[in-house]
């Protein structure tokens, strides 16, 4: 069972970088007005999403309203989160390798 759910939240990791890359894209792209685009304000609401809870309690304390410190934090937001998810499968992956083989 253990072993699944490394394998499940590796894909999980892969989902979610991916996910994270491409919303740091369209964040990028959508501010500036890349590609002959209109600038959108919310172009980078799914990269926030994707760094919360992380991003509203350091946008808080930091209270930087440039762009740079935006990108910055969701950036910081989402390794976060990455981090975690890392942290988790490292821990089931090592449990799994303490267990007996009749319990895998």
């Amino acid at each position: 069972m253990r072993r699944w759910i490394a394998r499940t939240l590796s894909v999980i990791i892969w989902i979610f970088g991916l996910a994270a890359l491409v919303s740091l894209a369209f964040a990028i792209i959508g501010a500036k007005g890349l590609f002959g685009g209109e600038p959108d304000p919310f172009a980078a609401i799914f990269a926030i999403l994707l760094s919360m809870p992380w991003f509203a309690l350091l946008d808080e304390s930091i209270g930087g309203d440039t762009e740079f410190w935006g990108f910055a934090l969701m950036l910081a937001g989402i390794g976060v989160n990455l981090a975690i998810l890392f942290v988790l499968r490292g821990l089931l992956r090592r449990g799994l390798r303490g267990t007996p083989e009749s319990t895998r």
